[in-house]
């Protein structure tokens, strides 16, 4: 997994992890699981999945198409993230 987005140093990214990144229970999950995948570097970062749900969030998003799913965390963050098509 990428455990990093950006270059911070150490005090700074848990900083960042402790204010500005709220994990769905499943998604730590998820993201725990995929940590012992041997290709576990292709997972996105937490604050990336939570920016990637903001946006959605941010642009009313109803639908989202993912291509090239790793193990779907990103694709969690965002369906979670997403309006109830009302």
């Amino acid at each position: 997994m990428t455990s990093r987005t950006v270059a911070l140093d150490a005090t700074l990214h848990h900083y960042l992890m402790d204010i500005g990144v709220t994990e769905h229970p499943v998604m730590r999950a998820l993201r725990e699981f995929t940590a012992t995948h041997r290709l576990a570097k292709m997972q996105i970062a937490p604050e990336q999945g939570q920016f990637m749900g903001w946006l959605a969030q941010l642009i009313g998003a109803r639908r989202y198409l993912e291509i090239g799913v790793f193990t779907g965390y990103s694709a969690l963050a965002v369906a979670l993230a997403m309006t109830d098509g009302q």
